[in-house]
């Protein structure tokens, strides 16, 4: 995806998480399932076979994703750009807590930093 898009999907994202309380409550007896998913570390096949296996995020199919998204893997971009962009269609649906990969000084060292340079030529 184009450096311009990325940016316009992380500055929507931004402002709808702003927006959200720090602390959201979930119950099944809204939605009869949830899918709890964690430690993605840039594994983009992990995340496409969870969405196989389990069906795409909706207003009927509910996912929290307990952080850890980025580094290790080669596809942590890819896999930011898929949870934002659905985290953008349903708030309400999709959930994402911040792991403590999600932070600046693990994303220099585990290798997050490094893949957005090479990706995007900051």
């Amino acid at each position: 995806l184009h450096a311009r898009y990325v940016l316009q999907l992380l500055c929507e994202t931004r402002r709808v998480l702003k927006e959200m309380p720090n602390i959201t409550h979930l119950s099944t007896s809204y939605s009869k399932e949830i899918t709890v998913c964690g430690d993605l570390h840039g594994n983009l096949d992990d995340l496409l076979l969870i969405f196989y296996k389990n069906g795409l995020p909706s207003e009927q199919n509910h996912y929290v994703f307990n952080g850890d998204f980025v580094d290790r893997g080669k596809n942590s971009m890819e896999i930011l750009i898929i949870l934002f962009a659905f985290l953008l269609i349903y708030p309400n649906h999709l959930h994402l807590n911040r792991g403590n990969h999600e932070d600046y000084i693990i994303n220099l060292r585990y290798g997050f930093t490094k893949e957005v340079v090479k990706k995007y030529k900051v």
